[in-house]
């Protein structure tokens, strides 16, 4: 199996195959990032579209690519924070999380649909802090590629991640109890 590097080199060469490999390979976890972020699926398709749209258009540029996941998530990352900033919804707050299933803040977690809970918390979050946690949590980047993506350190990451899971924990214990 080639690499994604290879890939990009050999896209950036005039083998069309390979952007379609590289497509293949990435198309589910940047839409799934771009959604996360974006929380809503249009938008979401937008951004995941226009990053693979700029890769194919950048295609030279991919031949001194030294981590094509990391350049792709960079690419979506960037237009989802565009589009946030551009639909105001970058000062979401968890304050506002009172539409969150079992708001009565009785019913357990195991009553409700989990995931559905904590994907709508992570909604909540800061962008700053959400893109860490989602790359990290769910698309199982290594500190290095995080700051990588987001042009930071490595220490900044892990401080980002450190209060993004704080903030979760917050919002999320009264669905949980204490402890």
């Amino acid at each position: 199996m080639r690499t994604d590097e290879d890939l990009a080199r050999a896209f950036a060469a005039g083998d069309n195959l390979a952007f379609a490999a590289l497509y293949s390979r990435y198309k589910q976890p940047v839409y799934i990032f771009a959604l996360r972020m974006l929380r809503e699926p249009d938008k979401a398709k937008d951004a995941f579209q226009s990053a693979f749209l700029k890769a194919f258009e950048c295609r030279t540029e991919l031949a001194r690519v030294v981590r094509f996941r990391s350049w792709i998530f960079t690419v979506v990352r960037n237009l989802c924070l565009n589009e946030l900033r551009r639909s105001k919804s970058i000062d979401s707050s968890y304050e506002e999380m009172d539409d969150l299933p079992g708001g009565d803040h009785e019913t357990t977690l195991e009553q409700e649909d989990e995931a559905r809970v904590l994907m709508k918390a992570i909604g909540y979050l800061k962008p700053e802090y959400r893109e860490v946690l989602l790359l990290r949590e769910y698309e199982d980047l290594a500190y290095e590629e995080i700051a990588a993506v987001i042009g930071s350190t490595e220490s900044a990451v892990k401080s980002r991640l450190y209060k993004a899971r704080q903030q979760l924990h917050r919002m999320l214990q009264p669905y949980v109890g204490k402890g």
